[in-house]
């Protein structure tokens, strides 16, 4: 097995952070992207752009999340991302050189995206970032590469094997599926967790599919929900999902 100990040492870190910062951005080497009509800038400690307001009344739809891509980026958003019922989803957005970053929130009723109102009435829901890197070289060196095949192999369906491992506290069950290298980790404890969580993903697979990355993408699955997180490439653009918790699964399969 390759480069488990860093990986695992890494995913422990994660696993660690409950608290959701709502304005994280990647600061990379590569020179900002921005469009003058899109991106207005702010003079916030960060130094963070603020993607403008739409204007008053209109409402965020799911077309609008595709609005925020500069238009010289291959990048197309999902118009289908889940929702509760009763509910409505915007989003609060930044941009920061190469990144751009959605914090989602459900809220009960319309509210246009980066509208003042979203986080007083609203519920947060999660956090996509995509970064751009000069290549496609730079952004795989940001996601897991791993070959998983020691351990104790266990079963986890659908003609899969799954190898488990432990240490600090956590069981790991890991496994591959086409180019993504995929962990659950419960707390040791509770080790039928992890077994059990690495299976429902599984199943969940079997008839959801997974953004097919090129050329790397890894998926971690917290038993406890504190760490789960998602990261694929495609090209020289890497797209991570943190803090979607249990709602992981449903939303990364709406990209493609």
């Amino acid at each position: 097995m390759k480069k488990y100990v860093p990986f695992v040492l890494s995913f422990l870190l994660l696993a660690a952070c409950n608290e959701t910062n709502n304005n994280t951005t990647a600061d990379q080497d590569s020179g900002a992207v921005t469009n003058s009509n899109e991106v207005e800038t702010t003079n916030s400690p960060n130094n963070e752009e603020t993607v403008s307001n739409q204007p008053a009344g209109n409402t965020a739809m799911a077309e609008d999340f595709q609005s925020i891509i500069p238009s010289n980026w291959d990048v197309n958003m999902p118009t289908d991302f889940p929702v509760s019922k009763d509910s409505y989803l915007t989003v609060i957005t930044t941009a920061n050189n190469n990144v751009i970053t959605y914090n989602f929130y459900e809220t009960p009723s319309k509210l246009a995206i980066n509208d003042n109102a979203i986080k007083q009435s609203g519920t947060y829901t999660g956090q996509l970032t995509i970064t751009k890197y000069d290549s496609k070289e730079l952004a795989s060196k940001e996601i897991d590469q791993t070959i998983f095949d020691s351990g104790q192999a266990v079963d986890l369906g659908h003609e899969i094997t799954g190898y488990q491992d432990g240490g600090a506290g956590s069981l790991f069950t890991s496994w591959n599926e086409g180019r993504w290298a995929i962990i659950a980790r419960s707390l040791t404890e509770k080790a039928e967790e992890s077994l059990n969580t690495a299976k429902e993903t599984v199943e969940f697979l079997e008839s959801n599919m997974l953004p097919i990355p090129k050329d790397y993408g890894s998926l971690h699955v917290d038993a406890e929900q504190t760490g789960t997180m998602a990261k694929w490439q495609k090209g020289n653009y890497l797209y991570t999902m943190t803090d979607f918790g249990e709602d992981t699964l449903p939303w990364i399969v709406k990209f493609k």
